[in-house]
């Protein structure tokens, strides 16, 4: 099974509903919470998931894509909605395995309608989640067991040509 998520949407629902995992007010820190979090439920219940973060403050650079364990972050481009980077690679995605889609982002529910993707709120998500992760488990969301090693190679490329040494 694979999950994308709408990583800025569930962010919100967890302020919103003043979870611990959204208390940092450093918004990286959150990020990395909410990163290691889904990494640990990823590992136990052996899937994959794509975080999706759209909306990155004003003069950061973040590098587009990262790997935490079973977990794919990508960081899109200021201008660029997360479901816009979600649509289309889990219509595709849904022909071949299992797929979640968690928003509440109406329009990206809409375009998943017709497909083979399911649409799961960032509410009903975090507690289907906390069904599966006991609080010792949960608690353990520091690092994740399952590391990639080195640097995905769109990175590499990315902070190549932000530095100027690629084209």
């Amino acid at each position: 099974m694979i999950i994308y998520v709408d990583g800025t949407a569930l962010l919100r629902h967890l302020a919103e509903t003043a979870d611990p995992l959204a208390e940092a007010s450093d918004l990286h820190e959150r990020r990395g919470n909410l990163t290691r979090w889904l990494a640990r439920y990823c590992e136990l219940q052996d899937c994959r998931a794509v975080l999706v973060f759209d909306g990155s403050p004003p003069g950061e650079v973040l590098p587009p894509t990262e790997r935490h364990g079973g977990v794919k972050v990508v960081n899109v481009a200021p201008g660029v909605e997360a479901r816009t980077e979600i649509a289309g690679p889990a219509n595709r995605s849904a022909q071949d395995e299992r797929t979640l889609v968690v928003t509440a982002d109406h329009r990206l529910v809409c375009s998943l309608e017709g497909g083979q993707a399911r649409a799961l709120g960032p509410g009903e998500f975090v507690a289907r989640v906390r069904r599966s992760l006991r609080p010792a488990q949960e608690a353990l969301a520091d690092e994740p067991d399952e590391k990639f090693g080195g640097i995905a190679d769109e990175e590499v490329d990315f902070w190549m040509r932000f530095f100027g040494e690629r084209d």
